[in-house]
């Protein structure tokens, strides 16, 4: 049987490759040793997202240990993955002779591109789902899905749960794809204001660190909107501290790259090709 999530995470595997070499190579570098760098960090993300999954989530393991190994798609700690995925595609593009900020700032459609695939995918699965809510795009899960059974549980629903009852709830996972596209939009804008714009000279780095800045917040404003079970309240990504700390490492990075020159670690060809 073919299920969203899995179905929509290979979608979104195979257009974070497919988007980012095109928009990579339209900006003037060689398309074989984007994809490659791409492609090193895909496989990146994939180990780091379950290493530490299995870190902050050691008890679900230490009952089966075979779940370490379980090729199913759960499992996976987002923070795991962009760690991980940010240090293995630095490494190859170094290694390959690009420039890693200026790649950094092309693969932002495509990391939008992939979050909205993800997030739709989570959302006909029934996962991330948000708290209960009386606004008119509120969604109502069905009797035995996970928000059913959260709704139950936690006795939102009262004794009409017992009887399939289900409150709407705020789609969460549409709340982050829409603003993946915003500030994607956002990012893109920068961009092409440095590109073809003489007065706004911003260093490589900088669009796709107002992206990931803007995202992360968002995340941040999110989860207080996103339905949490006890069991999930003791994971790490569902603690804000660990929000703010990414984002006050991006914050750091964002400022440390506005004062870096303009010529900084820039080793590919002018862009022969327009965005």
């Amino acid at each position: 049987m073919i299920q969203a999530y899995g179905t929509f995470m290979v979608l979104a595997w195979i257009a974070v490759l497919a988007l980012g070499t095109l928009v990579a190579w339209r900006r003037g570098s060689s398309w074989w040793r984007v994809l490659s760098t791409l492609a090193i960090a895909l496989v990146a993300a994939v180990i780091g997202a379950r290493l530490f999954d299995l870190v902050v989530n050691w008890s679900f393991y230490s009952e089966d240990f075979s779940r370490i190994y379980s090729p199913g798609f759960h499992g996976f700690a987002l923070y795991g993955g962009l760690i991980f995925a940010a240090a293995a595609a630095y490494g190859a593009s170094r290694a390959l002779g690009l420039s890693s900020w200026h790649l950094a700032d092309s693969a932002v459609p495509a990391v939008t591109l992939g979050i909205v695939l993800m997030r739709t995918g989570c959302f006909l699965n029934g996962c991330c789902f948000g708290k209960p809510t009386s606004l008119p795009w509120g969604v109502t899960y069905p009797a035995g899905s996970a928000a059913w059974a959260e709704q139950l549980a936690s006795g939102k629903s009262g004794v009409l749960g017992f009887a399939g009852a289900v409150q709407p709830v705020h789609p969460t996972q549409f709340y982050e794809a829409a603003a993946a596209v915003f500030f994607c939009l956002l990012a893109l804008g920068v961009l092409t204001r440095r590109q073809r714009g003489p007065r706004l000279r911003l260093p490589p780095g900088v669009v796709f660190m107002i992206f990931a800045l803007g995202f992360t917040l968002f995340r941040l404003a999110n989860d207080f909107l996103r339905a949490q079970s006890p069991g999930n309240a003791m994971l790490l990504w569902f603690n804000p501290a660990i929000h703010m700390v990414v984002a006050a490492g991006i914050a750091g990075a964002l400022f440390w790259r506005l004062g870096a020159t303009d010529t900084e670690e820039i080793r590919v060809q002018t862009c022969r090709r327009p965005l």
